[in-house]
């Protein structure tokens, strides 16, 4: 993902969505700087969405739904990556924290998909606090990694993009609450 993030298989086709969708919204003025600069990665926010210039003339409800959308895809990628490494690896320490990260990303895809039912409902707090569940999820299968041995994997890509995702969500969140 990272530098790459709209050319990898999965989430290419998630980023056509957003990009499509987006620009076919109706729209509030907001600058896209205004959302990219106050998230944890500006390139990267900037790359998702620069690759549209309408973007920045789509509405902020439809922004935050797919952002979700995307992150959520995104967490069941990287889920699913974690069960494949747990398969492979001869290392028990090993095997047992990608189990452990597993469980912490299926409760992070349960987070989004909270974080997509108040998209639906209009409640901006409720995305806010279900994304802020899904960023405690990701530290904790961190924390499972902070002594050896060395996770020898992506995954660590794929949780800063996820980071990343997270603080697009939060800042658009928080958007919402603000008068036009």
């Amino acid at each position: 993902m990272g530098s790459s993030y709209c050319s990898i298989t999965s989430i290419s086709i998630a980023c056509i969505v957003l990009m499509s969708f987006l620009a076919m919204a109706p729209s509030y003025a907001f600058d896209l700087n205004s959302i990219c600069s106050k998230t944890l990665n500006t390139s990267f926010c900037s790359q998702v969405l620069s690759s549209n210039p309408r973007v920045t003339k789509s509405l902020l409800h439809s922004f935050v739904s797919v952002t979700v959308d995307l992150a959520q895809s995104n967490a069941i990628v990287t889920r699913d990556h974690l069960v494949q490494w747990q398969k492979r690896t001869d290392n028990p320490q090993l095997r047992a924290r990608y189990t452990s990260c597993s469980s912490n990303y299926n409760d992070a895809i349960a987070d989004f998909q909270q974080a997509r039912q108040s998209v639906g409902l209009g409640v901006y707090s409720g995305v806010r606090d279900a994304a802020s569940g899904a960023l405690g999820e990701f530290n904790g299968c961190a924390e499972n990694f902070r002594q050896p041995p060395a996770e020898p994997s992506t995954l660590w890509q794929d949780t800063r993009d996820l980071l990343h995702l997270f603080s697009m969500v939060s800042v658009i969140s928080r958007m919402l609450f603000q008068p036009y």
